[in-house]
């Protein structure tokens, strides 16, 4: 025998008992499969092997892939493999075998063509007592030898040794756990429960909260026209009668001059129309006529007059000027009675909280709130609900929620800001902790069911 025999000879049972130890030094069944797919390709070439094994429904699972350290089971490539095997194990149950790619069938050979090698070999993983654990799948570009068809069940009688011993020690700790000892504990745990299930406990929801002005004034147009300027800043402190926004008085100020015209030839006929009439007795006839123009186009100059002064819109009361942006409104169109901003007393400030109907408890006026802003979520604000709406309302962000309002604790002397936001914790009437603790599994079961 020449030396690179001997040496292969003496290399190749150390390489096999090498990889059987690092099977028995496994701490859990994962590693059993990471082992048996990263650390036999020593002892066979391979491209790559998918180790499968049977899981808990009884039905075939990747339990690693070579090269791999992890494979999704939704992925086309496991979707393959599993379909593969299914085939495997009603056309060759229990048996190793090996098989070029074209020898699949039409519908397997079709899709697994990016993945899969030319030649196959397949390896059923055994038990002791001959139960089907599992499988290994081998492919790579050369055909499978004799000797390699060796080393590969060895491989596989190897690993199917190690998922039986681990599946052997989770039987042994199942029976453990329902040893008599284990019961007794357990009846009493779960007495436990059952006795914690009825201990009354407050219901409570998690809802977006946000500072808002108690008793806000609207700033709304009073004519149809263009805003010309916003005088004033976001969040600027305001006084009454403080002009806030002008409108384009460009329209209005011509038709005020076409109007004072008329009107001034209006007075020159009557005026005519008069001194006529001490000569004329035609004349007087149409004084009626004439003085009634004047006064029609007194009172249109009078109300143009009016319309003019309007398109400044000063504030009704002092306070905080709310609105968002004021380049925003340069230039921009408005109609009658179209919000433009909102002016609130900084002093008078409650709780608008929108509760989404998911979490929608059963709430009464007066009902305790605590309030977390975002700026201090550390610290609470104690509230007392005072408004709630009777069915839920579409927000800004195309959500649905419950609108309530809560006025804060009058002896809290931190006033916080108008606009503020965070997360109040509403406070509803007291249920037993299992409906608390089930009402949202139940709520997510009933939507995910139909039930």
């Amino acid at each position: 025998m020449s030396g690179t025999g001997a040496s292969e000879a003496v290399i190749a049972p150390a390489k096999l008992l090498q990889f059987q130890a690092a099977l028995q030094q496994c701490g859990s069944l994962r590693d059993v499969f990471f082992v048996a797919a990263n650390e036999s390709f020593p002892l066979l070439q391979f491209d790559q092997l998918v180790v499968w094994h049977i899981g808990i429904r009884s039905a075939p699972e990747i339990g690693a892939v070579s090269g791999l350290t992890e494979v999704t089971s939704d992925s086309p490539y496991a979707q393959w493999v599993l379909r593969a095997v299914d085939y495997l194990r009603v056309n060759h149950p229990g048996k190793q075998v090996a098989l070029a790619y074209s020898e699949l069938p039409d519908a397997l050979a079709e899709d697994g063509r990016e993945w899969i090698h030319e030649h196959l070999l397949h390896c059923p993983l055994r038990t002791p007592d001959e139960g089907e654990a599992g499988g290994l799948l081998f492919h790579r570009s050369e055909p499978f030898s004799e000797q390699d068809r060796a080393v590969a069940e060895w491989i596989a009688r190897a690993v199917g040794y190690a998922v039986w011993a681990w599946r052997s020690r989770r039987r042994q700790l199942k029976q453990v756990l329902l040893s008599r000892t284990t019961r007794y504990v357990l009846i009493g745990f779960l007495a436990a429960l059952a006795v914690l299930a009825f201990v009354p406990v407050r219901q409570t929801s998690l809802a977006n909260a946000e500072v808002t002005s108690e008793r806000p004034v609207p700033i709304t147009s009073p004519t149809d026209g263009v805003v010309a300027r916003v005088l004033v800043q976001p969040n600027q402190v305001v006084k009454a009668d403080e002009v806030l926004v002008e409108l384009d008085d460009t329209s209005v100020r011509n038709r005020l001059t076409v109007a004072h015209k008329a009107l001034d030839i209006a007075t020159a006929d009557l005026q005519r129309a008069t001194n006529k009439a001490f000569s004329e007795d035609a004349s007087k006839s149409d004084l009626l006529v004439l003085a009634s123009r004047v006064k029609e186009k007194e009172a249109e100059v009078a109300y143009l007059a009016d319309l003019l002064e309007r398109l400044k819109i000063t504030s009704p009361q002092g306070g905080v000027a709310i609105f968002n942006d004021a380049e925003d409104w340069r230039g921009r169109p408005v109609q009658p009675g179209e919000r433009i901003m909102v002016v609130a007393d900084p002093s008078l400030v409650s709780i608008t909280v929108y509760l989404p109907p998911e979490d929608a408890v059963e709430l009464n006026v007066g009902a305790e709130v605590d309030v977390y802003l975002n700026n201090n979520p550390l610290s609470s604000r104690r509230a007392k609900i005072v408004q709630t709406s009777y069915e839920a309302s579409s927000q800004p962000d195309n959500t649905l929620a419950y609108v309530i309002k809560a006025a804060l604790d009058p002896s809290d002397e931190r006033l916080p800001r108008i606009g503020q936001r965070g997360t109040a914790k509403v406070q509803g009437e007291k249920v037993s902790l299992g409906a608390f603790l089930l009402r949202k599994p139940i709520l997510f079961i009933r939507k995910g069911f139909g039930f």
